[in-house]
């Protein structure tokens, strides 16, 4: 885990409108911990591309892990492509709008991931590749999707109650704006303080659940930065559909 120290991790919340976009920049400490610097959302001041940019464009190793399907099931555009409507469509449900990584997640941790079909879902997923586009033309900086736990200079798709449920954390009542929705949210932090250093005001990502989500996929970054993460049991299906990076419940920490 030592080669991950230095490196930069960025986490995104992603959403379909930019003021909603959560996004959080850190570092791997030389003692293994995620030194937390920054908080923002997408329309703070500047753009979400343009803050992104400005955490990777001077960093020598980065990871940077998106809240968001990178991906679609493979089965999905060869069922529609001939599909007619009216039509029964042949495929089972699952095989068109479910991808091997959300079976995996479930099987893994108990929690089925919201279907990249869903909705908003297949919206948010289609405003995180713009996003991902416009930071590598805008950095010029390679920015591949990572494919082996370890890998450096890369962006992930991450789910932060994945990365909750791997530290056996509860992943549920803590995105809303209510009161217990807040508590929920410190007490996320007190069960992380051993992994995080907060170099933010605490009291901001009790009280914004998108930031809060951003630090998560943050440390999910930090995860897959220093090898900790589950690696597809199918590697070319992985890199057609996209793969949900999380560590294992039996995993180490960060440190």
């Amino acid at each position: 885990m030592s080669g991950a120290r230095g490196t930069v991790v960025v986490g995104v919340d992603c959403a379909i409108d930019e003021e909603r976009t959560g996004i959080a920049c850190g570092r791997i400490g030389d003692d293994g911990a995620l030194e937390l610097t920054r908080v923002t959302l997408g329309t703070a001041g500047e753009s979400a591309t343009a803050t992104i940019v400005g955490f990777i464009e001077r960093a020598d190793r980065y990871v940077v892990g998106l809240d968001a399907p990178l991906g679609w099931p493979m089965g999905l555009g060869p069922t529609l492509a001939t599909h007619r409507a009216g039509e029964r469509v042949a495929a089972p449900a699952d095989h068109v709008f479910r991808r091997e990584t959300e079976r995996f997640v479930q099987h893994e941790l108990g929690k089925l991931p919201h279907e990249v079909g869903a909705d908003r879902i297949a919206r948010v997923a289609h405003a995180a590749l713009e996003l991902l586009d416009q930071i590598r033309k805008r950095s010029k900086k390679a920015l591949p999707l990572g494919e082996r736990p370890g890998a450096e200079s890369c962006a992930i798709e991450v789910l932060p109650e994945a990365t909750l449920l791997s530290r056996g954390i509860t992943a549920t009542g803590y995105k809303g704006t209510t009161t217990s929705s807040r508590n929920a949210r410190n007490k996320i932090l007190e069960r992380l303080s051993h992994e995080i250093e907060l170099g933010v005001h605490r009291a901001v990502l009790i009280e914004n659940p998108d930031l809060m989500d951003a630090v998560l996929c943050a440390l999910a970054a930090a995860d897959f930065a220093a090898g900790e993460a589950l690696t597809p049991p199918n590697r070319e299906q992985a890199a057609r559909e996209g793969w949900i990076w999380f560590r294992g419940r039996g995993q180490k920490t960060l440190f």
